[in-house]
């Protein structure tokens, strides 16, 4: 286990935070391996700051009161976040349409990875939103009806998969 953590962290780029790189993608990485050796708050805060290099180092310096994992994400990601990017990746998620030779599960796992890049905190009921609004029409209907029959609580996106599987499997 650790030593397919210290691989992993050695495999780490550095984040300078330059505007090709992508924050979300180095904060997802770095809690990705965290989640492998089910690090703490501390732990994620070192990895990070270890990886930190440049412009971003240098951020990080002037911002030293950032000593817990729960400050600092959020911080990097409102700094190293350009709105340009995230209005991309909006415009993407308005525009994104099941294509007719993809799976449901290609479409779903699409776009709920634009929807984390979007906004990392997204609800469960946005979502779902973005999911239906670009889903086939022939699904459309019977999956709102079928997330409607669920409790609050169990309307998820994994959910939403299973309806939009069992639908699509209805009309094959």
């Amino acid at each position: 286990m650790m030593i397919c953590y210290r691989e992993c962290l050695s495999n780490l780029g550095k984040f300078n935070g330059g505007v090709e790189q992508k924050v979300l993608q180095f904060i997802n990485n770095i809690e990705r391996i965290g989640k492998m050796i089910t690090a703490n708050d501390d732990v994620l805060h070192c990895m990070c700051t270890a990886k930190l290099d440049g412009e971003a180092k240098r951020w990080y310096e002037d911002n030293m009161s950032l000593a817990q994992w729960e400050n600092l994400k959020p911080a990097l990601l409102e700094r190293f976040t350009t709105s340009d990017s995230s209005l991309k990746i909006f415009e993407q998620l308005k525009e994104r349409k099941q294509k007719l030779d993809e799976t449901i599960s290609s479409y779903h796992d699409a776009v709920t990875k634009l929807c984390r890049e979007y906004d990392s905190s997204m609800s469960q009921k946005m979502m779902i939103s973005w999911l239906q609004n670009g889903i086939k029409d022939s699904l459309k209907t019977q999956i709102k009806r079928q997330m409607k029959l669920l409790p609050e609580s169990a309307r998820t996106t994994q959910a939403f998969l299973k309806i939009a599987k069992d639908e699509q499997e209805l009309q094959d």
